[in-house]
């Protein structure tokens, strides 16, 4: 079984508001961060049995950690139930005195009329009988005070609701209506009161929700070729409409020249080669890796998010720069976006590649010699390595990765090479080897924007990782 043992038994009674899969990625983000540190242990201590427990002297019970990440999680929703609970309580008060009053009444009209009969009696008179007609329009008049009321609650229930509307305009001088974009609102509150409801624009621009409950709602817009606005939040008052003016995008991303200019001269001539610069979201899994690229670009204000289709184009946000050249070419992959082995002849290198216009943010930057193009399918599965990440107080501390992550350069088939005192200081106070470190990670994100109005210029300063020692982690610190 995997380390450490926790399962779904461990928690709480399972609650009917709680999300199915909520146990189950506390379970896997919980295991993730155990295993994560205990392979950093392991590059300590080679001894399992020590490593664990030294994570959990560091971390405490897993079981009590993820039962506290449950509270934690449903904490809004126990105090929401909780409320409602009171609320319904004081409703029920209320009912109970509304029938009570009701009660009461009946029994006083009953009491009057019955004094009024006994006054008639004293008086001698008789009462009439009563015909069909009579019977007929007394039921008739009921009939309308009841309707009459009917319609009372139906005007109070519409005065609750709130007409919710959207004007989408394009971005331009000429605010032209954004046609055929779609929208959705999802109400939030309880289990049963949240729903969502969906609209698209007319070829007026108007998102029309109609009339909907008072309350807050989550808002997402998508465009018609995919590219979607990060969620508002709206909240709406009983029986005021709600309007508002959301600028889109007039046209989908375009494609710009870009031009990567990579500084390494802290480099010696025979470390030149290839740097890999790799944007994508990687996920690992067990069985087969996948990847992910979401690039965000600024409208008036507002972000918004473009999904990159990677099954027909997967080698999208995966680019290979000659250092000695200056040249730059979308590296090449297979058809589920995993490296493969090259040859130096196969790169047709151009001195700049066209990407879509976007935020490309915190790339895996891999270090190469010529050799290394013929084993780049290795990078699809390497094993466990350590990297230096350097924090904002410049201290070094040690990282255990399977694949470079952001903002990591790495050299995925050699260790950083050091210079003796260096390496001892390093074996000292971290008990690493330092021949299995093969990179570091920065402490400051890596941004760069395509921009279809700015040239699109990419600088970038390789640090110096040979020989790495105390004074070179401010040059580490130095890349842009």
């Amino acid at each position: 079984m995997a380390w450490p043992e926790i399962s779904i038994e461990d928690f709480p009674p399972r609650r009917d508001d709680e999300p199915s899969s909520l146990r189950q990625d506390i379970i896997d983000e919980l295991s993730d961060h155990f295993a994560c540190a205990l392979n950093r242990e392991l590059l300590k201590n080679p001894d399992e049995q020590t490593a664990k427990q030294r994570v959990l002297n560091q971390f405490g019970d897993p079981i009590k950690i993820a039962r506290q990440l449950w509270l934690d999680a449903m904490k809004e929703k126990i105090m929401s139930q909780r409320i409602m609970t009171g609320i319904s309580a004081v409703m029920a008060v209320c009912c109970i005195a509304v029938v009570g009053f009701a009660w009461s009444m009946m029994k006083q009209n009953e009491r009057l009329n019955l004094k009024m009969l006994e006054q008639l009696a004293a008086l001698g008179d008789r009462p009439q009988p009563v015909t069909a007609s009579q019977v007929d329009q007394q039921i008739l008049k009921q009939l309308e005070k009841l309707n009459e009321r009917q319609t009372g609650q139906a005007a109070s229930i519409s005065d609750l609701l709130s007409p919710i509307t959207f004007q989408l305009v394009q971005t331009g001088k000429d605010l032209k209506p954004a046609s055929g974009f779609t929208g959705q609102l999802t109400k939030r509150g309880s289990k049963t009161d949240t729903f969502t409801v969906k609209a698209i624009s007319d070829e007026t621009g108007k998102l029309n929700f109609k009339r909907l409950p008072w309350g807050q709602y989550q808002l997402t817009i998508t465009s018609p070729w995919g590219e979607h606005l990060k969620t508002k939040m709206i909240s709406t008052i009983p029986g005021r409409e709600y309007e508002s003016t959301i600028v889109c995008p007039a046209q989908p991303p375009e494609k710009v020249s870009v031009v990567f200019e990579v500084d390494q001269t802290k480099q010696t001539d025979e470390e030149q080669g290839y740097m890999l610069c790799d944007f994508r979201n990687r996920i690992l899994s067990k069985t087969q890796d996948t990847f992910s690229l979401v690039t965000p670009r600024k409208v008036e204000g507002s972000y918004w998010y473009y999904s990159h289709d990677l099954a027909d184009h997967p080698d999208q946000g995966v680019y290979l720069i000659d250092l000695k050249m200056k040249k730059v070419v979308a590296c090449p992959l297979d058809e589920r976006g995993m490296f493969i082995d090259l040859k130096p002849e196969q790169l047709k290198l151009q001195d700049s590649v066209k990407l879509e216009e976007g935020i490309y943010e915190d790339p895996a930057l891999y270090l190469l010699q010529n050799k290394d193009l013929s084993r780049l399918s290795e990078l699809n599965r390497l094993e466990y390595f350590g990297v230096v990440k350097l924090d904002d107080t410049r201290e070094m501390r040690i990282l255990a990765a399977r694949n470079a992550g952001p903002r990591m350069l790495v050299r995925p088939f050699e260790s950083i090479k050091m210079q003796p005192k260096a390496q001892k200081l390093l074996e000292q106070r971290y008990g690493v080897v330092a021949n299995k470190l093969s990179g570091v990670q920065f402490p400051d994100a890596i941004r760069f924007d395509a921009s279809t109005t700015e040239s699109n210029i990419w600088k970038m300063t390789l640090p110096e990782l040979d020989p790495l020692t105390e004074e070179s982690v401010t040059v580490i610190d130095s890349f842009q």
